[in-house]
């Protein structure tokens, strides 16, 4: 993997940590730099080696063959690979290595797959003993576009630390912390600021709304000086906030839109129902996956609809402490240690194979 501070990566580390030492000895392989997060691993007590091979974008041989001499030198038996780059060198790194057992994350849905992409990853396919897509919606593309095996495909959530969600901080004390007003309602979201984001919509949507609804949307990318143009007075753009802050932002909202366009999981879903904060979200197979019935849909490019449905909320205290309750409940499906329990039976399973394979 490369280590920069992102959702792939921090929910890397959560599952890597929360594996049995007994039973594992973890390191992680960096591609590029180790970054912040690197640093993290070493503080868990995981080993990282950074290879700093990727100078430019383009395709390197090169690549697979320095991460085969570290299979080889570390003497792996279970490669977990994620993301496009990963995936491609990492299962060609062991197209020679007949006893390492490989397992390949994918973490996001198809927006105008490339056609070379997916030919590499059906051919690689072949030296893949699991595919993991973190949702349905995620295992449907690949079926789709790279026509690999459906039996290879495994469906594993994500998952968060419930605990971190859990504060006792008070949502008068969070919005002081964050200097939000505090007799105001408060509509969040948390992502990337970019189109597929879609945080547009709750711009469009509180427009329609009484003046005392205020929105914050927490993260940083390509439109956030576009959506504070866009956002005025009416709207708080604190920027990319560590993740230690995330359940202090929670506990300051009112509710919790995601209005995203398109989406492969949608962890900061979990994190706002591990907080007990009602979740309104876009109409996508994936949203529906993760919420159930412990929220609200919309449809992506109806603000109308969404400011209808803010406005039952803000005017239904009952119905939004109904949701936020079933929103804590949901939560639970999706707690960490669940997931790192489904990985470790999984690399059992795919490691057992490869060793009953190597003796026929």
């Amino acid at each position: 993997v490369s280590m920069p501070v992102g959702g792939v990566e921090t929910q890397l580390l959560s599952v890597l940590s929360r594996l049995n030492r007994d039973r594992y000895n973890v390191s992680i392989c960096c591609i590029k730099d180790a970054g912040v997060l690197g640093e993290k691993a070493a503080e868990a007590g995981i080993k990282v080696a950074a290879l700093n091979l990727m100078k430019s974008n383009r395709f390197s041989p090169g690549i697979a063959r320095q991460i085969a001499r570290t299979i080889r030198e570390n003497n792996i038996h279970v490669l977990w690979t994620h993301q496009y780059v990963a995936n491609l060198y990492g299962r060609m790194a062991v197209l020679n290595a007949k006893s390492t057992a490989v397992v390949s994350n994918f973490h996001a849905l198809y927006d105008n797959p490339k056609m070379h992409r997916r030919l590499f990853n059906r051919i690689l396919s072949g030296r893949t003993d699991a595919i993991v897509a973190v949702s349905n919606a995620v295992a449907d593309d690949i079926k789709y576009y790279d026509r690999v095996n459906a039996e290879k495909i495994r469906v594993i959530h994500n998952g968060i630390d419930l605990s971190l969600f859990d504060i006792t901080a008070s949502k008068t004390d969070c919005r002081r912390k964050l200097g939000l007003p505090e007799e105001a309602i408060i509509v969040g979201t948390i992502g990337r600021l970019s189109r597929e984001k879609n945080q547009r919509l709750i711009i469009d949507a509180l427009v329609r709304l009484p003046e005392d609804v205020k929105g914050l949307i927490i993260g940083d990318g390509p439109l956030r000086k576009m959506l504070e143009e866009q956002g005025g007075g009416r709207f708080y753009f604190p920027g990319q906030m560590e993740y230690n802050q995330i359940p202090v932002a929670l506990r300051a909202m009112d509710v919790f839109c995601s209005p995203s366009l398109w989406e492969g999981f949608g962890i900061a879903l979990v994190e706002a129902m591990a907080a007990g904060i009602p979740v309104v979200a876009s109409d996508l197979p994936t949203h529906r996956e993760i919420l159930g019935e412990a929220g609200v849909f919309v449809p992506a490019q109806d603000a109308e609809g969404l400011a209808g449905t803010l406005r039952k909320l803000v005017e239904d205290p009952a119905l939004k402490s109904r949701l936020a309750q079933k929103s804590a409940e949901r939560a639970k499906v999706f707690s960490v240690e669940k997931t790192a329990a489904s990985y470790e039976k999984l690399f059992e399973e795919v490691l057992r194979k490869r060793m009953q394979n190597e003796k026929i």
